[in-house]
């Protein structure tokens, strides 16, 4: 059995406030909800200033934190909600799932979390292949560039290889949340390889989910 299954908090971030999409998270916390099986559903932490989204946990019996004010904002970092969680909960591990992956599964899920047991991980995120390179990529100079990386290289093959991050699933053990920096990771964390998922943050992102969804049906 799982170390982390079987001493784990699922922590559900879940703001009110959305600028991309309106209210998204109301729209999207079935999809993360109903991916989690039914034993787990004690494990559920879902931290939120959100009134329909309190109405949809006491309707399912899931514990609600009310996040304040401050974790609340859009420039509230990551880390912030995490911190401000933590002293309630009890349980060695977080497993952190926000809520605009609708196509994650629990399979997924677990997987993150083999490949964090089976590399002896202090905390996980996930990592996606990047479509161009930072060593391609310049930061706007007025009408000139400057290197994002600086360097001389001009060799595809000769490019680092680099990744993007995604929160798709955040892994730690509680004790390590002070050591991570605001994006929750530092040089021990570990990366586990998804794939190119859909990350709702616009209502682009959300129309290209719906008719992919529609298709599929």
């Amino acid at each position: 059995m799982s170390k982390v299954l079987k001493n784990f908090t699922i922590l559900i971030p879940c703001r009110k406030g959305s600028k991309g999409v309106p209210f998204k998270n109301r729209t999207l916390f079935s999809h993360t909800i109903n991916s989690i099986p039914h034993q787990y559903r004690k494990n559920i932490l879902v931290a939120t200033d959100d009134e329909v989204i309190i109405e949809k946990c006491r309707q399912q019996q899931i514990n609600v934190y009310h996040r304040s004010e401050e974790s609340a904002t859009d420039t509230a970092s990551t880390k912030k909600i995490v911190q401000e969680v933590k002293s309630l909960i009890r349980t060695d591990y977080i497993l952190m799932l926000y809520l605009t992956y609708p196509e994650r599964t629990w399979d997924k899920i677990v997987s993150a979390i083999k490949f964090y047991e089976d590399n002896d991980g202090k905390s996980l995120l996930c990592s996606k292949k990047l479509k161009t390179s930072p060593y391609l990529m310049m930061y706007k100079n007025g009408l000139h560039g400057r290197q994002i990386i600086k360097h001389d290289l001009y060799r595809r093959q000769d490019y680092p290889e680099c990744f993007e991050i995604s929160h798709y699933v955040f892994v730690a053990n509680k004790k390590e949340i002070n050591n991570l920096n605001n994006n929750l990771y530092n040089k021990e964390t570990l990366f586990y390889p998804i794939d190119d998922v859909i990350d709702i943050d616009t209502l682009e992102d959300l129309e290209t989910y719906n008719a992919k969804n529609k298709n599929n049906s």
